[in-house]
């Protein structure tokens, strides 16, 4: 490893000074966009639908009459190599086109988009994006509205396109209406210049060419973690089929960094991303190293030293339009492994993006789509990294078979079967747990309507063979369970032709609507109880269950561009325990949600949930903002049982062309009853513009940390030059309540 520490170290150096010269003709482009997870698109699903489009949520009713189906919580839809995840979707089957609403995600194998609402069709690849942002390496692309005309075409409205991969970039191209031609050009109307949030030149045409260059980026700044650094990355394109990106850092605190990035795609076998990354950390006491020693010549403390590195292979094969193979090798060295600290320091984007699906096992998944159901063939290990080993499955084999229609009886039925050798040993090894297990879920249902209700009733079970069971004494045995359930839904809703531009409404008439839902699940208790086995997932963690469970929506919406939006949204969803079930009877804590968007300049959100048998509220969150030309206001709140309550305030506003200023403070309102409090902190950030130059003054002053005063300079334009020859990984407070 140190080998090739000093290997990678020389033709690092050997490319940073033979590219001086190039970076005077040459486009700079940001730092790469993050890895995508390729695993989480192969998942396992509860498919529903067509053997082309698969469909889970935590909730999915389906209407047989014009073959469309409605989903809540946590949707899944994936479509060969297209995966969507939302809060909220309709899918219609027969043409196969989905309109998705909150924290929209679509990941196809040109694109990733983050969005507020979409509609998109996934036969055709085609679709359109609302309050979205759309990663396409190198770039990203922001607008009100994108709109995929083509596989390789996107038109956008009232946005920008940037080479940065930061939140907030530090360099854009914003424009009235753009055309962007993937790997080609972008042809830009009404094109001005940003530096930060500063506009610094203005074209009313412009062709951006958008093929692949030879690029050097270098990106001084400082943290609390590294005190100053400078990252360097050299990034090369070796062929059409290859891309290699070089990586020399220097950081005060810890030292020398190095590491390198191989994308690469081959004609028939798929493609894939080889990353290595190294630092000999040898991390000093102090915050710089000109304050190493006290006044008495005392050094202020010990230097630490790690070795950390991370080797990543992760690869995709598409073998044939019905079966798609993934894999990766992960290793990572970090002392401090179990809280992540290599990767949330180092990586902290990368460590961002993966927080609530951390995956650092070496895996391999095959998938196989056939005629009425998905096959597919799973090995997770994670003996590469064995302090934070988990669960194994070597290996795991599902057979799912979609719902499909019995015949012409109107009844239909689906089935789920997995195979699984599953262990867990703990780091370092006290106990060795695994079984083989066969498990059979199965349901059938016969969905109908009468008048104006719909109805679909669900009845099925589930039978589980285990081979050893937490009680040693107990082998072979099966584990039996009943289930069934009742979904009713039905839609009410009023028109009224009214229409308004008051404040910048933009009514075209108003429809509300209310869809009322209850469900009535009965699970009977298991034969054999989940406290006398081994926990490996949800398949073994099964309990009695008799509730009612009620949902109300209401929804108030109007018409923009021919386009439905919704100005309000309000859902309240909740159940009610019967005799016999697991836990409390009764209501069970509810939960309400609160969207309020009627214009672009005003936004409130709230959510909550109150639990009744406890009398009190488990969390409270609001977030609200109001936004003009030249200033904005940000307001939030969050609240959560034994935690207090906490609000952030952001206040952001130009005084002039030349002046801007922001304040940002966040504050307990109240004290935690468990644990220590986060601390207050203030954020005062003046900007002003220096012609070629933008210098901002930032001071942040944060309970128990002291405070921190920040000069920054950006360069604004250099002829011949487009390089980012000053930043800072400071981050500004985002507004709201956050955890």
């Amino acid at each position: 490893m140190r080998k090739s520490r000093f290997f990678i170290v020389g033709i690092a150096v050997g490319l940073w000074a033979s590219g001086s010269f190039l970076l005077l003709t040459q486009e700079a482009r940001a730092t790469k966009l993050p890895m995508p997870n390729l695993k989480s698109q192969f998942k396992k699903q509860d498919l529903k639908g067509t053997s082309q489009v698969q469909l889970q949520a935590d909730q999915v009713s389906f209407s047989s009459v014009d073959n469309k189906a409605d989903a809540k919580g946590n949707v899944v839809v994936t479509s060969k190599d297209q995966e969507l995840d939302c809060d909220q979707l309709q899918l219609d089957r027969s043409i196969q086109q989905a309109v998705a609403q909150g924290d929209v995600y679509l990941d196809t194998p040109q694109e990733q988009v983050l969005a507020q609402g979409l509609t998109y069709n996934f036969n055709e690849h085609t679709g359109e994006f609302r309050d979205a942002r759309v990663y396409t390496d190198p770039y990203q692309i922001k607008g009100q509205k994108i709109e995929k005309v083509s596989e390789n075409h996107m038109a956008m409205d009232e946005g920008y396109l940037t080479t940065c991969d930061l939140d907030e970039p530090h360099f854009r191209m914003g424009a009235h209406r753009m055309d962007i031609y993937q790997k080609d050009k972008a042809v830009i109307h009404g094109m001005k210049i940003y530096l930060g949030k500063v506009p610094v030149m203005y074209m009313p045409y412009y062709v951006q060419d958008l093929k692949n260059r030879s690029i050097f980026t270098f990106v001084p700044g400082q943290s609390k973690d590294f005190g100053l650094f400078l990252l360097t990355t050299a990034r090369l394109q070796l062929n059409s089929q290859a891309k290699l990106s070089l990586h020399l850092d220097t950081r005060e605190r810890t030292g020398l960094g190095e590491g390198f990035d191989v994308k690469y795609d081959t004609p028939n076998f798929g493609s894939g991303l080889v990353s290595a990354y190294y630092t000999d950390e040898n991390l000093i006491a102090s915050s710089h190293l000109w304050n190493l020693y006290n006044s008495q010549g005392v050094k202020k403390g010990p230097t630490t030293h790690h070795e950390l590195y991370r080797i990543l292979w992760r690869h995709r094969w598409k073998i044939d339009d019905s079966t798609d193979a993934v894999w990766q090798y992960y290793k990572i060295h970090d002392y401090d492994i179990a809280h992540n600290r290599f990767l949330k320091t180092y990586f902290p984007r990368e460590y961002r993006q993966d927080a609530q699906n951390t995956n650092l096992n070496t895996y391999f998944l095959l998938t196989r789509a056939m005629p009425h159901g998905t096959l597919t063939f799973h090995i997770d290990t994670s003996r590469e990294n064995r302090p934070i080993r988990g669960i194994e499955r070597l290996p795991e084999v599902t057979y799912t078979l979609n719902n499909q229609q019995i015949g012409t009886s109107g009844f239909y039925a689906k089935s789920t079967n997995t195979l699984s050798n599953l262990s867990y040993q703990n780091y370092p090894k006290t106990f060795n747990e695994k079984t083989l297990r066969f498990d059979s879920n199965n349901d059938i249902s016969h969905p109908f309507k009468v008048g104006f209700i719909e109805f679909n009733p669900h009845l099925g079970g589930e039978n589980t063979y285990y081979s050893r069971t937490a009680d040693l004494s107990q082998r072979n045995i099966i584990r039996g369970m009943f289930r069934g359930s009742l979904d009713m839904s039905t839609k009410f809703y009023r028109l009224w032709d009214y229409q308004t531009d008051f404040a910048g409404l933009n009514i075209n008439g108003l429809r509300h609507v209310i869809t009322p839902t209850i469900t009535y699940l009965y699970q009977a208790r298991p034969t054999f109880p989940s406290s006398r086995l081994n926990q490996f997932d949800g398949i073994d963690n099964l309990y009695r269950i008799h509730q009612f469970e009620f949902g109300l929506e209401n929804k108030l919406q109007t018409k923009r561009n021919d386009q439905i939006v919704d100005l309000l949204r309000a859902l309240v969803t909740t159940n009610f325990g019967l005799k016999g079930t697991t836990g409390h009877r009764g209501f069970n804590p509810y939960d309400a949600q609160i969207d309020f968007d009627p214009t672009n300049w005003l936004t409130f959100h709230n959510t909550d949930e109150y639990d009744f048998h406890a009398g009190h509220f488990d969390f409270i969150n609001f977030d609200s903002g109001v936004h003009f030309k030249g200033w904005a206001f940000d307001v939030g709140s969050l609240y959560a049982h034994h935690q207090g309550q906490q609000m952030t305030t952001q206040l952001s506003y130009r005084i002039n062309p030349k002046w801007a200023f922001s304040i940002y403070n966040r504050f307990q309102v109240s004290k935690p009853t468990v644990g220590l409090s986060s601390g207050a902190e203030n954020s005062y950030i003046l900007t002003r513009d220096m012609h070629e130059w933008e210098m901002e003054l930032s001071l942040d002053q944060q309970q128990g940390h002291g405070s921190t005063f920040f000069v920054l300079f950006r360069l604004k334009a250099m002829p011949n030059m487009k390089l980012n020859l000053l930043s800072s990984t400071y981050n500004r407070p985002r507004p709201g309540a956050q955890n």
